[in-house]
């Protein structure tokens, strides 16, 4: 039969087989059915899984840079909070150190003061008291030369009369006077 076959093909080079056309439709539908259902449909389940995949990287990646830049902008404010409650301690914490030295510096004055105030006390106190034992020392000297040169005995009377003309010149010399406005020893009474 492949023999007629091949002697009729070399006799009529055009010639049209229904049978022959028929089968070799029904052949290219089959390989199609079978590509479409072996080949076809896995592969474009393949593409739609990773242009799923795609998106829903590109989805993720949105989100993600979302994300990010809402941390940054969180962060950068807690930054620019904490820089400014660092200044207002540091500007706190200046204030509170020139008020600690300035009321250091004024106690220390007033300190100074009063330590100068109880000098000038204590220096006015023992400039009485010496002044107060001259007077004793002289009016005990003057009571004595007072009665070598009367040459008699003074009476309680006498000595306490001579003593105070003599502190009151001695306080009249010390205020600045030359001690001869008031009476002087010896003068008559």
């Amino acid at each position: 039969m492949l023999l007629t076959v091949l002697a009729q093909a070399q006799s009529q080079p055009l010639t049209f087989d229904f049978w022959t056309w028929l089968f070799q439709s029904i052949n290219v539908l089959i390989i199609m059915l079978f590509l479409y259902k072996f080949l076809w449909q896995p592969i474009q389940s393949v593409m739609n899984k990773r242009e799923q995949f795609v998106e829903d990287q590109l989805e993720h990646a949105k989100t993600s840079r979302a994300e990010a830049e809402r941390l940054l902008e969180e962060y950068q404010a807690r930054m620019r909070e904490a820089q400014q409650e660092a200044e207002a301690v540091i500007k706190a914490a200046t204030e509170k150190a020139e008020e600690a030295g300035q009321r250091i510096r004024r106690e220390a004055e007033e300190e100074a003061e009063r330590t100068l105030e109880r000098a000038r006390t204590e220096i006015a106190r023992e400039r009485e008291k010496a002044l107060a034992a001259i007077r004793d020392e002289v009016t005990g000297l003057v009571v004595l030369a007072a009665g070598k040169l009367i040459g008699k005995t003074l009476t309680e009377e006498d000595h306490k009369h001579l003593v105070q003309q003599f502190v009151d010149q001695v306080a009249a010399a010390d205020a600045g006077q030359t001690g001869t406005d008031g009476p002087q020893i010896g003068d008559g009474q």
